[in-house]
């Protein structure tokens, strides 16, 4: 077949995987999934859309598909992570995560603490999981019979292992490991025995000491390595998107592909190796480190289509370095303006999740409308208006939403240089400007003045370049003034900061009244007085 290195890599990896001829009732079962550790974060989130991406394009050609998500909630707490409370999950530490308190104590347990936002974060990006706990499939017996494979060939997994890792294996290891009855940890467990007649294993626990026989049913779990090919074999996977860390050479997909084909009996899924995301200046993300942006939080600051098209414009073998500054303004943009360069039509389509209605603002030009007016939607629409923007009354409940995002934005992510607000009154830093920024203000204030009196008696309008002109015309009289202190003057009377948005944009969007009111009154105060006179 001829792959045309233009499509979409979600096309080209469809393509590959219906190579196979399979027959036309054939479901393709798709999985995903993660230990909810902690927070579940964009990081995490590449994996299932990327595993998303390959559900719809199956469906787009008329295939049936399924998107499983296991929550590997029967996995043990690794160790107290720093966002936790030492006193209260130190005796914790190796128990299945869906057996220990929730850390709010408002869910049923320590797992669905991190799932329950992640799943309704998966409602938001329309992405339709059928949904299976590792630890409801346990107990119920569902691995029962590739626990039961899996330790009768124990001896052959163990060099399977040995062969791709170059580790030696323990003599009392075992691919089942039963939780014990008595400390309810599983980490620190020898198996001595299997049983497969009464479908029980005999172990010691090192942690309490204490030995006894257990039932597989419902009172262990598979190894990582054994459990992922385990459930490929009895839920009949197809496909897999997984970090490059399992899909490096000895990794967990190499060990896991001979496993299910000599043990289960069964064919590997279709792998799909992604690569991580880094947050930008903080390195690879870390459920356990605490280095993350969960997806919840994410949300707020940015639609579910943003977030979708992120990870799907780049191909899965592509870093993805999250900036939440500069590249998610773009993103957006990106998104937003269909003459966008960068733009690509479709990740746009496959990025869709019913909500996104492009209004045609840059996101940056609406941070700083949105900082202007003060959070106000209404006032937004009429300074956009006033800025040539025609924002019709269909897009409003849009527009509001937009102004949303931008506020969480500016809260969660915006550098100090970039936030600001209108001085109800005149600032107390005005009384540190030297006396020749304050002269240079009373001259930009006279400047103003007569564009606005011209103006009137022409019926015309000021333009914002004629107002940042005005900054280098006052500079020629104050002849010992930068005009970048002239800047830091006007910044400083009207946000108390010595930077902001475009001078003449700004002044215009402001009203160029109370700009030029206000430049007067700074020009009048006294650095030795107060600052009554000049409010």
């Amino acid at each position: 077949m001829t792959t045309n290195k233009y499509q979409h890599w979600g096309d080209r990896i469809v393509d590959q995987i219906l190579e196979k001829p399979l027959p036309d009732n054939h479901i393709y079962r798709i999985a995903t999934g993660i230990t909810p550790s902690g927070r579940i974060h964009i990081g995490n989130l590449r994996e299932v859309v990327t595993a998303d991406v390959i559900y719809r394009l199956l469906k787009e050609k008329g295939k049936q598909a399924e998107l499983i998500y296991l929550a590997d909630d029967y996995d043990p707490l690794r160790k107290v992570y720093p966002f936790l409370d030492p006193k209260k999950y130190q005796d914790f530490v190796g128990r299945p995560v869906s057996e220990i308190p929730c850390p709010c104590d408002q869910h049923s347990n320590y797992a669905e603490h991190f799932l329950e936002p992640f799943f309704a974060s998966m409602k938001k990006l329309k992405i339709e999981l059928k949904i299976l706990h590792c630890s409801e499939l346990y107990k119920s017996g569902q691995y029962n019979e590739v626990i039961t494979q899996a330790l009768d060939a124990r001896d052959e997994i163990a060099a399977i292992l040995s062969e791709y890792t170059g580790k030696e294996i323990d003599e009392f290891w075992s691919p089942f490991v039963p939780i014990c009855e008595s400390c309810g940890i599983m980490t620190q467990i020898k198996v001595i025995e299997w049983n497969r007649q009464d479908k029980s294993v005999s172990y010691t626990c090192r942690h309490c000491n204490n030995s006894g026989t257990m039932p597989i049913k419902g009172n262990g779990k598979l190894t990582w390595r054994i459990d992922w090919p385990a459930r490929w074999s009895f839920l009949d996977i197809d496909i897999e998107p997984m970090g490059k860390d399992h899909g490096s050479k000895g990794g967990s997909y190499d060990t896991g592909k001979e496993i299910v084909r000599r043990v289960f009996q069964k064919n590997p899924p279709f792998p799909i190796i992604y690569e991580w995301i880094r947050l930008e200046g903080m390195g690879d993300m870390s459920s356990s480190k605490g280095n993350v942006i969960a997806i919840e939080d994410a949300l707020k600051v940015a639609p579910p289509d943003i977030l979708r098209y992120l990870i799907i414009k780049a191909t899965p073998k592509q870093r993805i370095n999250f900036d939440p500054v500069k590249q998610l303004l773009a993103v957006f943009d990106e998104v937003d303006n269909e003459k966008a360069k960068r733009r690509d039509p479709r990740a746009i389509e496959l990025s869709r999740s019913g909500d996104f209605i492009p209004i045609g603002i840059p996101f940056d030009h609406l941070i700083n409308i949105v900082q202007i007016a003060a959070g106000d939607p209404k006032k937004v629409k009429s300074i956009l208006q006033r800025g040539g923007y025609h924002i019709p009354d269909s897009a409003y409940e849009e527009l509001k939403n937009r102004c949303t995002f931008a506020l969480n934005w500016l809260d969660h992510f915006a550098p100090q240089d970039i936030r600001f607000s209108i001085a109800e009154n005149m600032p107390q830093s005005v009384k540190s400007l030297s006396e020749g920024q304050r002269k240079v203000l009373g001259k930009l204030s006279s400047i103003l003045k007569n564009m606005m009196l011209n103006t009137s008696l022409q019926g015309t309008d000021i333009s914002a370049e004629e107002i940042h002109q005005s900054f280098y015309e006052a500079a020629k009289e104050e002849t010992g003034l930068s005009v970048k202190e002239i800047f830091q003057a006007f910044y400083t009377a009207l946000i108390d900061k010595t930077s902001g948005p475009r001078a003449g944009w700004f002044s215009k969007t402001i009203g160029v009244d109370f700009v030029q009111k206000r430049l007067y009154q700074a020009s009048q105060v006294n650095i030795q007085g107060t600052l009554e006179n000049a409010k």
